[in-house]
Parts: structure tokens; sequence; C-alpha cells
């Protein structure tokens, strides 16, 4: 065979993951946040896996009445694309997502991107089961007088994000996520975050469960920035 269907027979189950955190502080607007996501390998030749995921992410804010769990923003987010592996993982995929105010009139309150990924990674996923994760990506976002409509203003033009994740002992890692962007702006618009981590993950049949703690030192960015908060939470791989 060619092909195998990994949905069907490789691949059973899909890998997705659910978490939610809370943000330090007393700003109304980060108040915390919640995310899904779901990744499946559809097909497989020889190395080459094409997959396809989907995720969700809302923000909330205490906007009326001191309600803690109240979306203000939601994101949403389909990916597809190849992921190849050899001695790493690389991958080449396209993401469109979308973020959207939520009860808000979408004509005032939605931007729509659409990126060209390039990634590389140690591992096929984000998995606390291994000594330690790492993945680099570059972002492309194509804004020409053709398609314009593919991305709401020139809030981005390169992206270059990095993320890494480190067995410290027994079970407790440390982590680092560093991202530098240009934006398409005229001149261009720099934007940049440095946010360590700390992590405490537990193995179990069902999946890995764990607690996180993240601070955003530096972060300037033109949609949130966080800066000096401590967002803190727990999560679930599966």
């Amino acid at each position: 065979m060619l092909f195998i269907i990994l949905l069907d027979f490789y691949n059973p189950v899909p890998h997705g993951g659910i978490f939610y955190g809370m943000y330090s502080g007393r700003d109304t607007l980060f108040n915390s946040d919640a995310s899904i996501f779901i990744d499946v390998n559809l097909l497989q030749w020889r190395d080459c896996k094409f997959f396809i995921k989907y995720s969700s992410y809302l923000e909330m804010a205490e906007q009326k009445g001191k309600v803690i769990l109240d979306p203000k923003y939601a994101t949403y987010s389909i990916i597809g694309g190849i992921r190849y592996f050899n001695k790493l993982y690389w991958a080449y995929y396209f993401d469109h997502y979308c973020r959207h105010l939520i009860d808000i009139d979408l004509q005032r309150g939605k931007v729509v991107f659409n990126a060209e990924i390039f990634e590389v990674s140690n591992l096929e996923r984000l998995s606390f089961n291994r000594d330690y994760y790492f993945s680099f990506r570059y972002m492309f976002y194509p804004q020409a007088i053709i398609v314009d409509w593919l991305n709401s203003r020139p809030y981005y033009r390169h992206r270059f994000i990095f993320d890494c994740k480190k067995n410290i002992y027994k079970g407790f890692f440390g982590g680092l996520n560093l991202e530098y962007t240009r934006s398409n702006d005229n001149p261009p618009i720099t934007y940049y975050g440095i946010e360590p981590e700390i992590f405490y993950a537990v193995s179990r049949k069902s999946g890995e469960l764990y607690l996180f703690m993240k601070y955003f030192y530096k972060i300037k960015d033109p949609l949130r920035s966080p800066e000096d908060l401590v967002f803190f939470g727990m999560g679930m791989i599966f």
C-alpha cells in the first residue's frame, strides 16, 4: 500500500489537549484563559504524514458584575499540512485563524489571519514523557494587493517562535518561550516575547496531567501584552 489510513489503523485515537489558567494581578482584561485542541494524522506515505488540527482559545475577562468565566475573545484555528521525520520532525502547514470579540458586532470585533508555517522539532508533538522537547517555527503572513483579504491589518509579516522544555527533576520541567516578530507596517514594528515557565507532569494511561506556571517577563504584541503577569493553571495531553 502506498498510503496508510492512520485515522483507522495507525492512530485510532486523535491526539489532543486542554488547559485552563488564571492570571495574577487585578487587571480585568487578563483574568483567565482556556484552550482545547485536536490533532489527527490522516494519511502516511513513507516518512510523511498528512495531518489536520483544530483549536479554540478563550480569553476571559471581568466584563459585568464581576463574572469571572466570561469570555471576551475567542480564537478559532484550522491547520492542515505535512510532517516529515528524518532524525528530527520537519513540518510545513497552513494555519487559518480568526479572533472574535464575544457579543460584539463582527464588523468591529474580528481579525483574520492566514500563516504559512515551517517547523522543526525533536518530537512529533509536545510530550512530558520525554526528557526534553524543543520546537522552532517560522511563520510567514502573505500580504499584497491580491491577498490583502488573507490577513487583517499589517500586524504580522515574519514571526520566529522558539519553545523548549527540559526535565529538571522527577517530573518537574523548566521551559522557555521566545518570540521575535516584524510587522508589515511601513516602517515595520518589532514585537517580542520572553516567557519562562515551570511544569509538573504526571503520566497516566489516559494521558499526561500537568500543572504549570508561566511568567510574562517581557512581551509586546499587537493584540495582548500581559507583561509582568504570572499565568498558572493545569492541563492534560491525551
